[in-house]
């Protein structure tokens, strides 16, 4: 066999790929965190902070921040690290929790989206004095804040049916 035969020969059998390998598994996306990387606050909470923890718990997950209440709050209100805005702690419990910004729901509504499209994705959101709610089951449900009765989306909550932060 030629020299220059032999190297071509050798050289195609090198590029062969070898046997398939197997592919790991995609890395697990995580609940809290949406397509874009906004911050997800689904009917449990946001990140690791969920409804119903105790102050020691929200401590331990690392994603409250400081102290940040004020005469318009019944609750002790703690700073959010997922996105910007608060839990509310009443009787050491979660009781509620805001996000104004960098965040939305699992079903794609966010905060900046109009009045039109949270009806679309929530049709049967009801009216109440300070925005619209949406329940989620018996103890909790979503709370969608439009200030100054704007068409922008400002803020969404998650609350207690029986309890809330704002006075």
């Amino acid at each position: 066999m030629k020299p220059v035969v032999l190297a071509v020969l050798l050289l195609l059998t090198a590029c062969e790929s070898p046997a398939p390998r197997a592919v790991p598994p995609a890395a697990d996306v995580s609940a809290t965190s949406g397509v874009d990387g906004t911050a997800v606050l689904d009917a449990r909470g946001i990140g690791a902070v969920r409804l119903g923890m105790t102050a020691a718990e929200l401590e331990a997950t690392g994603e409250i921040g400081g102290d940040i209440t004020t005469a318009e709050f019944s609750c002790t209100i703690r700073e959010l690290k997922a996105a910007r805005g608060w839990v509310g702690i009443q009787d050491g419990v979660a009781v509620e929790i805001r996000v104004d910004g960098g965040a939305g729901t699992p079903e794609g509504l966010r905060i900046g989206d109009s009045r039109a499209r949270m009806h679309e994705v929530y049709p049967g959101v009801e009216q109440y004095p300070h925005g619209f709610v949406r329940p989620l089951d018996a103890e909790t449900g979503y709370k969608f804040f439009f200030e100054n009765a704007g068409d922008t989306l400002t803020g969404i909550g998650l609350v207690r049916a029986d309890r809330g932060c704002l006075t």
